[in-house]
């Protein structure tokens, strides 16, 4: 089912109700004009014969008074009329019922033609109402005495000279018709006039009863809508807080309670950072979903190892941390112990493999000294560190007067390497392309520059500086190493101006105040237009500092450039921040769509994504695009562009004419 189809059945769905709703009223609101009209032409057809038969005696009175023969002629007309709608009635009640019959017979009583099918439809198909046939059993009967003139007619007709004698007969004949036919006729009327209320009153009943059935849809519907938008977003602000994979509160729950902890004064808490130490060969040689499995179950074994009070949260790949509030340091060693204890003891079969991990955990108590939110996670990933360094499967308390620790500390090449690299411009730009799922125009270039390292002949994936860039703060001295030479390429290349190029900004970007004007500068002097570039923020990293986030964004789109929120899902912010973000795309998660297509979670995640998205009127990018299951799966979700090994490999990004440099082995990560 192609996305189209997929939104037309959903939007029939959704409408159905509302649509049959209209179709009932519509098909009321006409039935109730054809039996109005009907009613209004049998009111009708009803006085001309009571003026009908009215006439008719009269004139044939004047007629017995006079003997004027003008009278009889216009006794004929006059009697024609009800005659007419007697012959029209017994057709009607004929077997079978002569259509035409009846209808010459209303038309010699004097019914206008375009009423008569209206008399005629509502006769033969309403008769079995008893009001209906209340009124014709009256107009049968007073019919029946009204023929009593025929023969008084017929013999006028057949002599004109009468005498005094007969006169004074014919008279009392005329006086006893009259007052037997004229009681019938106003019974027949009254009769025909409350059967007109009561039709009415329940038409009225009918159109008033499908108006608050409309009604009651409508609320309904409504509030089956509002339901589904709260489930959606308590899911967001669920997901906001919570790991999709193992269902533990994540890095963004996990800090407010550490700063929360730390603002309170006068109390103890202690810190754990905790790291899986052979997570690397599980997921290596089991694949990605038996790492998956064997982090859901390290969470489950860790949560039942700690107190009710402790959070526990999974702060990214095999990665935890725990927040213990009021923990002397000795508890908070004896925990360590356990858990490190309980990881050890975790008997994990994948595929008929037995894997054995263990656990590196780094402690640090937080009322040995005065720590900021940062300080603090940067103790326990240190003492993390350090139980690494010191053998694995341990717990190593952060003590600022640790030797070791200290030396570790200061052994952490990675700045000096980064330092070293930005001085002898040994960063290398990749790109990667980013094509529309379904495209029916000329193609333009639109790709994600991505930064490597070059160090003895080799090209480093980010992954091996990244972290430690972002813990020391290089990451705004990058991001600009990246813009500037980023613009250098582009404003070689053919067709710039109408191609589109990512550029991953971190958070201390967004916090720099230089920044701004370094790129006001760097684009007037590459002159490429700032609606070329798409910078690609993570979603975490927009929220933090929300309101300096939106205005760094404004600020760069008022020189033309675009943003992309990057990684959402995995943060899964609310609709709320998605709605006040100046993004023009969402990239989701590759977690998510790796795994689309066997768990049905992540496809379920895709789609709400996918679907809030574009609520909030920004394009999607699906990211980790590994085969063409996983493409043809994004297409029907609706999913508007696509990247990954499937639709090709980052590539050296380079100026026109210059051949390409080969990869290395390593910039396969």
């Amino acid at each position: 089912m192609t996305g189209a189809s997929r939104t037309s059945l959903r939007l029939v769905t959704l409408a159905w109700p509302f649509v049959l709703i209209v179709i009932l009223q519509t098909v009321l609101a006409t039935f109730s004009l054809q039996v109005t009209s009907s009613l209004r032409a049998f009111v009708t057809g009803e006085s001309l014969w009571s003026k009908g038969q009215h006439d008719a005696l009269y004139y044939l009175s004047r007629y017995v008074a006079s003997g004027d023969p003008s009278f009889v002629a216009r006794y004929h007309e006059a009697i024609a009329i009800p005659m007419g709608d007697r012959a029209a009635r017994r057709a009607l009640e004929a077997q079978p019922p002569s259509v035409d019959a009846a209808f010459r017979g209303f038309l010699a009583g004097g019914n206008h033609p375009d009423d008569i099918p209206s008399l005629i439809w509502l006769f033969r198909y309403f008769r079995w109402l008893p009001i209906m046939d209340a009124c014709i059993r009256d107009w049968r009967t007073a019919e029946n005495v009204l023929m009593q003139l025929q023969p008084i007619s017929e013999a006028i007709d057949t002599s004109r000279q009468t005498s005094d004698a007969e006169r004074r007969d014919l008279t009392r004949q005329l006086d006893e018709i009259n007052a037997l036919v004229t009681p019938l006729t106003k019974q027949f009327s009254d009769r025909l006039g409350e059967g007109t209320r009561q039709v009415q009153t329940v038409l009225l009943i009918g159109n008033t009863a499908m108006a608050l059935l409309f009604i009651l849809l409508t609320v309904w519907r409504l509030n089956t809508f509002l339901v589904h938008r709260r489930y959606i977003e308590e899911q967001l602000s669920h997901n906001a807080n919570h790991d999709a994979l193992t269902g533990l509160p994540n890095r963004r729950l996990f800090e407010e309670r550490l700063a929360t902890a730390l603002a309170q004064p006068d109390t103890c808490h202690a810190l754990m950072f905790i790291d899986l130490d052979q997570f690397k060969a599980v997921n290596d040689n089991g694949g990605h979903a038996a790492g998956d499995a064997l982090l859901r179950r390290v969470s489950q074994d860790l949560g039942r190892a700690i107190r009710g009070t402790d959070l526990l949260a999974r702060l990214g790949g095999d990665e935890f941390g725990i927040v213990l509030p009021n923990c002397a340091l000795e508890d908070a060693l004896r925990i360590g112990m356990r858990l490190r204890e309980t990881t050890e003891a975790i008997d994990f079969v994948w595929n008929g493999h037995r894997y054995s991990i263990s656990a590196s955990i780094g402690v640090v108590h937080l009322a040995e000294s005065s720590f900021t939110l940062q300080e603090a996670l940067r103790a326990a990933d240190i003492a993390c560190y350090m139980a690494k360094e010191k053998g694995r499967n341990r717990v190593h308390i952060f003590e600022t007067t640790d030797a070791a620790q200290t030396q570790f500390t200061a052994n952490l090449n990675w700045v000096q390497r980064l330092h070293r690299a930005l001085e002898e411009d040994s960063f290398r730009l990749f790109s990667q392309e980013i094509a529309p799922i379904d495209s029916n125009g000329a193609a333009v270039e639109h790709c994600e520059i991505l930064l490597r390292l070059e160090e003895n002949g080799k090209i480093l994936a980010p992954a091996s500086f990244i972290a430690a860039a972002e813990r020391f703060g290089l990451m705004p001295a990058l991001d600009r190493w990246v813009v500037r030479h980023a613009l250098d390429i582009i404003g070689r290349r053919k067709g710039m101006a109408s191609g589109t190029y990512s550029i991953n900004l971190s958070g201390l970007t967004l916090k720099d105040d230089t920044f701004l004007p370094f790129l006001r500068d760097v684009l007037s002097r590459s002159h490429v237009p700032g609606s070329a570039l798409c910078f690609e923020i993570t979603e975490t990293s927009a929220i933090e500092n929300l309101d300096e986030a939106i205005a760094f964004m404004n600020a760069m789109r008022a020189m033309g450039c675009r943003f992309a929120l990057d990684d959402f899902g995995v943060g899964m912010s609310s609709l709320t921040y998605l709605k006040r973000l100046p993004v023009d795309y969402v990239k989701i998660d590759g977690s998510f769509v790796r795994d689309m297509l066997t768990d049905r979670a992540d496809r379920m995640t895709v789609e709400m994504i996918n679907q809030i998205s574009h609520l909030a009127g920004r394009q999607t990018i699906a990211e980790f695009v590994e085969n063409a299951e996983i493409l043809a799966a994004l297409r029907t979700i609706g999913v508007d562009h696509a990247q990954g090994y499937f639709l090709g490999r980052p590539q050296p990004f380079l100026p026109d004419g210059l051949d390409t440099i080969p990869l290395s082995h390593a910039d396969v990560a």
